[in-house]
């Protein structure tokens, strides 16, 4: 109540400074022609006062003096314009748009002949590095539709500095300087986004819900402002939604291409119209995509022990759809030079419905008398749902002296399984069977005091990764057979995660208190709830019959989709695989047998709040966050800034989960509601540091600090205590948040033209990472528990060093000269103790090396780029044991692909392709000689045009 009362009063005071300031302001827009020129250097010639336009164009300076006064505007690309400033009796003077021209000499020589728009795309993003105060990166969004990037993942993915991780070959997460996504900030139009994941537990947001066609900018901030929300120890990649254009404009795309790997098709489209008023007062913007696609992977995990053993081989084939929509609107009004509100809307649902078959290969099952064992095959089938939604009104006031904007934003991401196999039982559905007496390869398997297992020939066994892996059958022409698939169980795994930001509230002020000095200063509250469900059911046979097999449904069975060509990549084939359920033999399957009692729940194999299962994946959270900043910029001279302020953030946790205790009072266990709440005050000051020696040449230096909350599975109370085992497996409520003292040191150097070279480097000092934590204690007045846990442990560091360069080859003869190169590579090295661990490790997601290159060939109407990335291997888990039980994500490199030439001013025709290299996501323990899970994509591709008006 007292946070909601001091932001009333603040806004108060903010409209009162707003009302009796006495001196004059000066608003416009920069364009080119009818194209707005964002981060345009504006000032008034003779002073320190000066601003840069907002990626609208437009711009606005406060506390002018009302004499003629001469304002100034610079672009990289184009020739300074001068205007003479005549208030008159004005105290809000307007000069409308203020058009630039191009230097015939820069611009028009290095950038494709053509459209405006095309013409911008590099310039835009330059002058809002350039002119920024602080350290960060801007992809405007006609760079973006140069490449085949389809969802806002994969757009960041090209600047420096900055990695994505994926789901079936698409980009899902963002992730800034080798840090874990969660501690990156992603926000859309400066307000964090609520994440809703299919495992529930993460605070990092993913993307692949969010097509590129709903994005107008892309900015990477590397180092945080007193102004921004400072959870966000990597950083903060805000996507800027697109907004009304300055005139009537309408552009739609389609495009039809194929999946290599399932063999079928892809379909996009998109539609956008937007229009602006004669009078200016209003214009409106409404953008609808939808990208349907066919996709297929081939995978393999290994599931391992603890002694270094294979226990399983999986072998998995999957096929499906996805199925992406995007909606953005915005509409704006602007009732007098002074007064502008504006409303957004943003809808985002991905449908990925999933078919997938595993044959598991069970090396724990050998009998060695018999040289036998036991495949399993899970036929599975489902919807995956993400399905985000958000809306904004804001407003921005100008006064004699500063500018006042306001923002109410609320937001929903949820994920859920949709229909199958029935509404009732939403869920990741799975019918098993399994084929017992299975010849299997003995010289692969041994028992070395565990049970059978098959071992690497890196732990001394013979199974090797490239030669023999697949040769587990005695028998090399094995087919599973139908007739002998005998009925497992049935596995309903049910999963709901919501995150809603029920409200979002920011106020912000800012003022010219002279020719050298701006102050600003804000406040923002976000309300927010998180909620997880979760069950894993499984049931088994009690018919009166026996348990039914494959070939009972033999109506149904199949012949498993890309069989043929499974993992052709390592030179195998799913030849052994044979017949599979179809889908409308898995829903048959339980249409026959849940309603009428063959089947029964196996209580003691699922997970259910009732039984202990799962607790730290059911909880109600409901958080507050309140923050205040101040900050100032002070110019000493037109070479040096300082920017440097303040900010607080309370954040307030009510933590709702449960506690499930087994004794041998109460042997089935007790389930009990537990609550607690945790609040904590973050303060966090930023400097930053701008030194301009010359027109060319940027400085920058930055002191941060940075917080990231701790993610929400590790705050669930209670636990599972199990007597038998005397364990204890809980989250913890109480863990602080983990801090960063961040240091950033940055060159820039603009060499004429559009080319650039920056070069920096950068430490952080972290602490109070978390960890998993297990140590003996006392539960229930039991002492030599093992207890497991999230805990805050010892401080860590990250160093690192970027660089990257844009060269057009212009001074190339004739032909040549349409070639050009962006390329951007990125070191960093992380240290971080783990108590009861020897030694230091890294830090989780922390790779050593991140490339990006892109050669590229624009000329006249013609336009075609090649992009290449690599990013290093980094483990995503650490084991508690020898740092060759920690989890690695493995090198992955992608080369994608875009041509494009335009017809005429309206229509353009492109193709496109993604992942060329067909490298496999890999996943392994330790070393890649072990790995852990294998996972091939294919190429994808499409063709088709777009049309402008």
């Amino acid at each position: 109540m007292k946070t909601i009362k001091l932001i009333n009063l603040f806004v108060l005071l903010i409209v009162s400074s707003v009302s009796f300031s006495q001196n004059g302001s000066v608003k416009g827009r920069v364009m080119d022609g009818n194209f707005p020129l964002p981060g345009a250097t504006v000032h008034i010639q003779g002073t320190q006062k000066g601003t840069t336009t907002d990626f609208d164009g437009y711009f606005t300076l406060t506390g002018i003096n009302q004499d003629d006064q001469a304002l100034v505007v610079s672009y990289i690309g184009y020739q300074k314009q001068s205007t003479t400033l005549n208030f008159g009796s004005q105290k809000v003077l307007d000069l409308g748009n203020i058009t630039l021209t191009p230097e015939a000499s820069q611009l028009e020589e290095v950038v494709v002949q053509g459209t405006a728009s095309r013409r911008l795309s590099e310039a835009k993003a330059l002058n809002l590095q350039k002119n920024a105060l602080s350290i960060k990166s801007v992809i405007a969004s006609d760079g973006i539709g140069k490449l085949p990037d389809r969802n806002a993942a994969e757009a960041v993915q090209r600047v420096p500095g900055v990695s994505i991780e994926r789901d079936q070959g698409e980009g899902r997460y963002v992730a800034v300087r080798g840090l874990p996504s969660e501690w990156n900030a992603t926000t859309m139009n400066g307000n964090r986004i609520p994440t809703g994941a299919d495992e529930g537990g993460s605070r990092a947001t993913a993307f692949d819900f969010f097509p590129t066609e709903m994005i107008g900018y892309v900015e990477v901030s590397k180092a945080l402002t007193p102004d921004m929300d400072a959870d966000g120890i990597g950083g903060s990649v805000n996507f800027i939604t697109k907004t009304a254009p300055s005139k009537f404009t309408v552009d739609a795309t389609l495009g039809t291409g194929y999946n290599e790997k399932s063999g079928k098709g892809i379909y996009s489209g998109n539609v956008t119209i937007g229009n602006k008023s004669d009078s200016g007062k209003t214009g409106f913007i409404l953008s609808v995509s939808q990208w349907n696609r066919n996709w297929a992977s081939d995978n393999f995990e290994a599931r391992r022990s603890g002694d270094y053993g294979v226990y399983r081989l999986e072998l998995r084939d999957y096929v499906g759809e996805r199925k992406t929509t995007g909606v953005n609107g915005a509409f704006e009004f602007n009732p007098s030079k002074r007064d502008k509100i504006y409303t957004k809307i943003n809808y985002g649902k991905l449908l990925d419905t999933e078919i997938h078959y595993k044959h598991r290969v069970r090396f724990d099952k050998f009998n060695e008398t018999t040289e036998t064992g036991r495949v399993e095959l899970q036929n599975i089938y489902n919807d995956l749902i993400f399905e985000f939604i958000g809306a904004e009104l804001g407003g921005k006031h100008l006064g004699n002296h500063g500018v006042f904007d306001w923002s109410l934003a609320t937001y929903r991401n949820e994920f859920s399984y949709g229909n199958i196999p029935d509404r009732n039982n939403n869920s990741y559905y799975v019918v098993k069977f399994n084929q017992n007496d299975v010849g299997f390869n003995a010289d692969l398997i041994e028992d070395r005091g565990v049970g059978p297992r098959a071992y690497w020939d890196s732990d001394g066994g013979a199974m090797n990764y490239f030669s023999n892996m697949f040769d587990v059958y005695s028998d090399p022409n094995f087919q599973m057979d139908p007739t002998k698939m005998v009925f497992a169980d049935l596995e309903l795994y049910k999963v709901g995660v919501m995150e809603r930001d029920n409200v979002i509230a920011s106020a912000n002020y800012e003022l010219t208190a002279n020719d050298q000095l701006k102050l600003k200063f804000g406040a923002k509250f976000r309300d927010k709830d998180r909620k997880a469900v979760f069950a894993d059911e499984f049931y088994g046979w009690s018919g009166n019959n026996a348990s039914p097999t494959l070939a009972d449904y033999r109506e149904f069975n199949i012949e498993q989709p890309g069989r043929l060509d499974y993992l052709n990549e390592l030179n195998t084939s799913g030849e052994s695989f044979n017949q599979v359920l179809s889908t409308e033999g898995m829903i048959q399957f339980y249409k026959d047998n849940f309603f009428n009692g063959n089947l029964s729940l196996l209580e003691d194999d699922s997970e259910l709040l009732r039984n202990g299962g799962g607790l730290g994946r059911n909880f109600n959270i409901n958080e507050q966050h309140a923050s205040v900043y101040g900050m100032a910029t002070y110019s000493f001279s037109d070479k040096l800034t300082l920017l440097g302020g303040l900010r607080a953030t309370n954040t307030r946790s009510i933590i709702d989960g449960y506690q499930f205790d087994v004794t041998p009072e109460n042997p089935d266990g007790i389930l009990r509601k537990v609550s607690q709440t945790k609040s904590y005050l973050s303060l966090l000051p930023m400097l930053h540091l701008k030194y301009v020696p010359n027109e060319k040449t940027n400085l920058r230096f930055a002191v941060t600090r940075t917080f990231a909350r701790p993610e929400f599975a590790y705050m669930a109370p209670g636990g599972t205590y199990i007597a038998a085992d005397n364990e204890f497996k809980g989250g913890n409520p109480d863990l602080n948040p983990t801090y960063s003292l961040n240091f950033d040191l940055m060159g820039e150097f603009y060499l004429g033209k559009l080319d650039v070279i920056t070069a920096g480097v950068f430490y952080k000092s972290i602490s109070d990472p978390i960890f998993n934590d297990t140590q003996q204690g006392t539960i229930n007045g039991i002492s030599g528990v093992e207890i497991s846990r999230p805990r805050n442990g010892d401080n860590a560091w990250l160093m690192g060093a970027e660089i990257s360069a844009n060269k057009k080859f212009d001074f190339l003869p004739g032909f040549l000269n349409g070639f050009g190169m962006q390329a951007n590579y990125t070191f960093t090295k992380s240290e971080f103790t783990i108590p009861g661990r020897e030694g230091t490790t890294r830090l989780p997601r922390q790779g050593d090396h991140l490339i990006n290159a892109q050669l590229y060939y624009e000329k006249g109407r013609f336009n075609i780029r090649g992009a290449y990335n690599f990013k290093g291997a980094y483990i995503t888990d650490h084991g508690s044991g020898p740092k060759r039980d920690d989890i690695y994500y493995g090198d992955y490199s992608a080369l994608d692909a875009n041509a494009s030439f335009r017809i005429s001013d309206h229509f353009t025709i492109f193709a496109e392709i993604n992942n060329i290299l067909n490298e496999p996501l890999e996943y392994y323990y330790g070393d890649s000689s072990r790995p852990r899970q294998v996972e091939f994509h294919g190429l994808r591709g499409q063709a088709g045009i777009k049309w402008s008006l």
